[in-house]
């Protein structure tokens, strides 16, 4: 079973890399300065909202024993 600490890991490592690049590649494509505020917002919101994703996707109950439940 994936503990809450794992989970947090998971979302951290690849989660916010991955978000945070594409909201960054998905400001910048607007024509926005690195520095712009819009590209930091959009980099951080999209990273954030990856991170949850994958912290929920990662929180699916899973049996005692590890096998995945097939009902």
């Amino acid at each position: 079973m994936t503990s809450t600490r794992e989970r947090v890991v998971w979302a951290l490592v690849f989660g916010l890399p991955v978000g945070a690049g594409v909201g960054l590649a998905t400001a910048r494509m607007s024509g926005a300065g690195l520095a712009d505020p819009l590209v930091v917002g959009a980099a951080v919101g999209f990273a954030a909202a990856v991170a949850g994703l994958l912290f929920g996707v990662t929180s699916v109950n899973q049996p005692e024993d590890g096998a995945p439940d097939l009902e």
